[in-house]
């Protein structure tokens, strides 16, 4: 990537993919959008029928509007047809020799007032209707101007429009009066049809917009393809183009051309900005019907491919200015006002930052208030007073409590955040101090040593919580060599005769209890081993459904000896998790132990497999002989037996080994209580 972005090669290549890319998607969009105006998405017979509607509504407009205004400002004579054939006859001329075009004036009586010397059959049809004002013409005169004005005046009541263009206005009499009267009510209906003839002659304008039509439609699915293309592509470059821009192979640092050094960045750059807006502009600007060709024109894209290229170099001169830390390079006075205001900004800075770390918030916020309220208030009445600058004043004021508003809630946002991923545990995480500054740094610093001491404490328990698992272990491992010796010797003992009756007896609880001794150390070193994973684990692909089947044909008998019918459901779609047999079978024996333990006698135990999306459920559920009067949670922790009594065998290490060996083969494990229903529940991915 380094050696891309020293690449004199690499970076003109991309230079010149992002204009044509870019400016090729761009042009490429307004086709899309004309073709969606004309309704392009049901079919090219519609779109067709559109476009032949567009191409004969803009024909006959004018033909219409001048039919209207000839005789708006004429009068109707009894020769009609020939005044209105004499007067219109340059219409004819608009049909710029387009032999597929043809069109037609027509009265209500439908007779033909004018049309195409050639009319015949048609294709297509466009028809507007104009109103025709009864015109009368009044020619008078009186010997005094007030009453001309009067005969004037009851003619303006008479007639919709009295028009009285050409009318002297002389001073002595007699006073003429010439006016052309309109009735809009009682003129006649004039219909002025276009058509596209049914046979076309294979050119003309109409014939070559159609052609242009139809090749749009063609190529409408290379236009989606090519806008996204391009836009990725050209994205991409300028991407890789603002990252590089500046660095030269073999030296090192930001280098800047003689353009940077010599152009003033402060009068280029707002001409680059109006280039790359005037790009957008013209780019995104479909064109109108009639200059359909023109964007497929080599020199229209070439002007707006170096109009683009201008106003990217120059944006691109900018950015290395920028990376250089000398944007002010090469200008007339951009770098003295810049070094200036920097010296301000970074002296009111600081003492703005020693006063707010002085003061409790509250009086802060109260003091920016106060003090925005009074400056608000300077310019309202310098508003008042009709001075503009004071308008001027107020929006920078609001410029300012934005860019306020908007670090208050940045600041916000960052201290919430810390506080989130706090709470969520995640003691990783450390708020950002950088841009926090007074009581939000002074928070932000207590939400990390709130971490810390978290982070600190979670380390004691959990060497403390080491340290038990091995006492657990190490006490168990010291029990276990002298419990073996008292079993090897009770094991003798049986084998000898007791002197007296009492003596085997007192021999069979030796036996009993030492066997249950024995258990609770292995159960203390298995769940030791389990919660610190010291368990080796061989994951393999394990039939979920034969391994069930497995334990339910083990535990048949022992739950018929104490009354319970056992139901098995194994899933239809056979599943097959990735688990080690060997501790699955742990987990299921541990379980249904503690049913022949603790279940009702004369009910149903269930063991079913279930098979959601890409996860198996396995659920063990039995009714508890005795209440159950301790939530899940409990009966998950070490050393907790469902019986308070303890009436029965069990160390209460059942569930716990049973969970953390469920863990430690990437599954889960939880329990569900309702009343005496007791339910565990195994889920694990599907291995397809």
């Amino acid at each position: 990537m380094k050696t891309l972005q020293t690449s004199k090669k690499a970076k003109v290549t991309a230079f010149v993919l992002c204009v044509l890319c870019l400016t090729l998607a761009m042009s490429c969009c307004w086709p899309l959008r004309w073709l969606d105006s004309m309704e392009a998405e049901y079919g090219w017979d519609h779109c067709k029928d559109r476009v032949e509607e567009l191409i004969l509504e803009n024909w006959v407009m004018p033909i219409r509007d001048t039919v209207q205004s000839w005789y708006h400002v004429n009068e109707f004579p009894e020769d009609a047809d020939q005044e209105v054939r004499k007067h219109l006859g340059y219409i004819s001329s608009w049909t710029g020799g387009d032999p597929n075009l043809f069109f037609t004036v027509r009265g209500e009586d439908g007779r033909l007032i004018y049309g195409s010397e050639t009319l015949g059959d048609y294709r297509a049809k466009y028809a507007e209707t104009v109103t025709l004002p009864k015109a009368v013409k009044v020619s008078e005169t009186f010997d005094t101007a007030e009453e001309r004005d009067a005969a004037l005046d009851a003619l303006a009541e008479q007639y919709d429009e009295v028009d009285t263009d050409g009318m002297d206005d002389v001073r002595e009499g007699p006073f003429p009066l010439k006016a052309v009267c309109l009735n809009y009510d009682s003129g006649e209906n004039l219909t002025v049809s276009g058509f596209i003839r049914a046979s076309m002659t294979p050119y003309g304008q109409t014939w070559s917009q159609l052609n242009r039509a139809a090749s749009l439609y063609n190529a409408r699915t290379a236009y989606q393809i090519i806008i996204p293309a391009g836009i990725v592509i050209g994205l991409l470059c300028l991407a890789f183009l603002f990252r590089s821009t500046g660095h030269e192979k073999g030296r090192e640092g930001i280098t800047l051309n003689a353009f940077d050094r010599k152009a003033p960045i402060d009068l280029m750059l707002p001409v680059g900005i109006i280039a790359v807006i005037t790009w957008l502009a013209v780019g995104l600007d479909g064109p109108g019907w009639s200059l359909i060709p023109d964007r497929f024109q080599a020199a229209s894209f070439l002007v707006l491919s170096l109009t683009f290229a201008f106003g990217l170099y120059v944006l691109l001169s900018a950015v290395r200015r920028v990376k250089a830390k000398e944007p002010q390079k090469g200008s007339l006075f951009f770098g003295k006002a810049v070094r200036l205001c920097g010296r301000g900004f970074r002296w009111t800075g600081r003492k703005l930052e020693a006063l707010g770390n002085r003061l409790p918030l509250f009086w802060l916020a109260a003091l920016v208030f106060l003090g925005f309220t009074f400056l608000e208030g300077l310019s309202i009445v310098a508003i008042a007073d009709g001075w503009f600058g004071g308008v001027v004043f107020w929006f920078l004021l609001k410029a300012v409590e934005i860019i306020g508003v908007i670090w208050l809630v940045l600041s916000f946002r960052r201290l919430q955040e810390g506080g989130k991923e706090l709470a969520a545990g995640n003691l990783d995480y450390q708020v950002d101090l950088d841009l926090l500054k007074g009581p939000f740094r002074t928070h932000g610093e207590n939400l990390n040593r709130i971490r810390d001491a978290i982070q600190v404490n979670l380390e004691e328990r959990m060497k403390s919580e080491r340290m038990k698992t091995e006492l657990i272990t190490n006490v168990s491992h010291d029990i276990k060599t002298p419990l073996t010796s008292i079993v090897s010797y009770v094991d003798l003992l049986k084998k000898q005769n007791m002197p007296t009756k009492e003596a085997e007896e007192y021999l069979e609880v030796l036996d009993r209890q030492s066997a249950r001794l024995k258990k609770l150390t292995a159960d203390l070193v298995e769940a030791s081993k389990a919660s610190t994973g010291n368990i080796p684990v061989s994951l393999e692909r394990t039939d979920v459904n034969v391994l069930l089947s497995q334990s339910a044909g083990e535990y048949q008998e022992r739950l018929n000896k104490q009354n319970l019918e056992l139901v098995l459901s194994p899933s239809e779609a056979n599943p097959a998790i990735m688990a080690d047999g060997r501790l699955l079978w742990r987990v299921f024996d541990n379980l249904l132990s503690n049913i022949q333990k603790y279940a009702q006698p004369g009910t149903r135990v269930y063991l079913s497999c279930e098979t959601d999306g890409d996860r198996v459920t396995i659920l063990f559920r039995n009714i508890s002989a005795s209440p159950l009067n301790i939530s899940a949670e409990e009966l998950l922790e070490r050393f907790v037996r469902g019986d308070e009594s303890r009436s029965t065998e069990g160390s209460g290490l059942g569930l716990a080994i049973a969970q953390d060996l469920t863990r430690l083969q990437g599954g889960t494990f939880d329990l569900a209580i309702d009343g005496d229903l007791f339910k565990a529940r195994l889920r694990f991915p599907v291995v397809r």
